[in-house]
């Protein structure tokens, strides 16, 4: 059988059946016939008691199980991989599985759990779509994620090491502070020029002591708040802010977690990194060693029209046409895991188009999705809500959108009415996945150096990624 020819590890194995089983049996209602046969879970549990006790399986027992049945034994075996995989997983609530300990050590240090026998990757869950459970796709019959080898060669994918992880409660809610930073269109460069026929348009922010003092006020009152991550607005970075950001979150930074709770700051994106176009950069650090965790390019490059053009007040801003936005787009989806979950950045218009990110990022099971933007105010029902309300149902990822106040500050209120937000945090409301219920928290906040706060004063905040015992009924409840 090939698919036992090469390996009887648990994760490579499950790699080869998963890819050699029929899509179709997930396509119809076959795989959920056979989930809820409770002859299929015995013979699944008896499975994953012999991986855990040897740390694999016998190769005769493997093909005797498909030549006998074919798909159902493929499946049959796939769910019993399965509950023993999640005993090597870091956000399951599984202990004690010493034959697995290889696996977990593989995937902290090369970022998968299978080898290199199979392609691509195989990645332990932290997500699950925020929709009712009902016929399930074949993904989300595991606890694994089954990356193909095509979306596993665009992503960027780091597994963080346990001594720099923040080791984040699995189910204690994380406090999330945005800061809007850029006030006014005085905070920033705006240039409108013609290239190659087109016009375009540069934005970048001024870096002004001003800013550079408010930096200092937002990594201060992000400690004081209780903010363990942070998010900071598109158009508010350069290479010298970065560089300053790394030194006041560095300079700042306590081992004390209840004086200084905050240690994932993304401090916004720009042009960093130099070239012509530079790229439209965000930069995840770590707030106690200032270094760069994940580094993400704007994947769509956004094109103003005349009427947005009129309605933001652009400084130098052409009447008519359009312009592009001068920046290199990248071609790679950054994802860092940690004990929050999967993390990945989008940038504005990435939120919006997901042509260029979507495969990969449902494909690893991102969990948490970080979003700065340059835009007018966060208002209810718009396109901030659609594009996290969307990801909330399709991935089951949390979604923090930050934006600053400029372009807000030159509309007046007669042209844009309702309530003005500063940030929007997005979630499954429903842990159970019994509902299509999203959990929206708007905050505002008046100044570039303020956290964005809820109607109650308190801060936005998310959860981290972890429920196997929820999302899969053949994994065995937590003891």
């Amino acid at each position: 059988m090939p698919e036992t020819a090469r390996t009887t590890g648990p994760a490579d194995l499950f790699v080869l059946l998963y890819d050699a089983i029929d899509d179709g049996v997930f396509q119809d209602w076959t795989a959920t016939r056979w989930y809820e046969d409770s002859q299929v879970r015995q013979e699944a549990e008896r499975i994953a008691s012999t991986v855990l006790d040897t740390g694999s399986l016998p190769p005769g027992q493997v093909e005797e199980a498909i030549a006998g049945r074919g798909d159902l034994g493929r499946f049959v075996l796939l769910l019993g991989l399965d509950i023993a995989l999640a005993h090597a997983s870091p956000y399951g609530p599984y202990y004690d599985a010493p034959r697995l300990t290889g696996l977990l050590v593989n995937y902290l240090t090369e970022g998968r759990l299978n080898g290199p026998e199979t392609s691509g990757a195989l990645l332990p869950r932290c997500a699950f779509p925020g929709r009712p459970l009902g016929r399930r796709s074949k993904a989300e019959f595991f606890g694994v994620h089954r990356v193909p080898q095509a979306e596993w060669d665009r992503v960027d994918h780091r597994v963080l090491p346990a001594v720099s992880d923040p080791h984040f409660t699995r189910d204690a809610p994380v406090p999330v502070g945005c800061a809007p930073v850029l006030e006014t269109f005085d905070d920033i460069e705006i240039e409108f020029e013609e290239r190659l026929g087109m016009t375009v348009y540069r934005l970048r922010p001024m870096d002004s002591a001003g800013i550079r003092s408010r930096i200092k006020a937002i990594v201060r009152r992000l400690d004081e708040s209780g903010a363990q991550i942070a998010v900071m607005p598109e158009s508010s970075l350069s290479d010298a802010l970065l560089e300053h950001w790394k030194e006041v979150a560095f300079d700042t930074a306590g081992r004390d977690r209840d004086r200084h709770p905050l240690r994932f700051l993304l401090v916004g994106s720009g042009p960093v990194g130099g070239g012509d176009p530079p790229p439209n950069r965000a930069v995840l650090i770590d707030r106690w060693t200032g270094r760069e965790l994940l580094v993400q390019d704007k994947l769509s490059g956004f094109t103003l029209d005349a009427a947005q053009m009129r309605l933001w007040r652009l400084p130098g801003a052409p009447a008519e046409g359009t312009a592009e936005e001068y920046a290199a787009t990248g071609t790679r989806v950054a994802v860092l895991d940690s004990s929050l979950g999967r993390l990945a950045t989008l940038i504005c218009e990435d939120l919006g188009r997901s042509i260029g990110w979507e495969r990969e990022v449902q494909a690893c099971g991102v969990s948490h999705l970080l979003v700065p933007i340059f835009s007018k105010p966060i208002l209810e029902y718009r396109w901030e809500q659609q594009g996290a309300e969307r990801q909330v149902s399709g991935l089951g990822s949390w979604v923090v959108v930050s934006n600053s106040l400029a372009v807000g500050a030159a509309i007046p209120d007669e042209e844009l009415q309702g309530a003005r937000h500063t940030c929007l945090v997005a979630g499954p409301a429903d842990l159970e996945r019994a509902a299509y219920a999203t959990e929206l928290q708007f905050g505002s906040a008046s100044t570039g150096a303020e956290l964005g706060r809820l109607a109650t004063a308190e801060l936005p905040r998310v959860l981290p990624g972890a429920a196997y015992d929820v999302w899969h009924a053949h994994l065995p409840a937590a003891k």
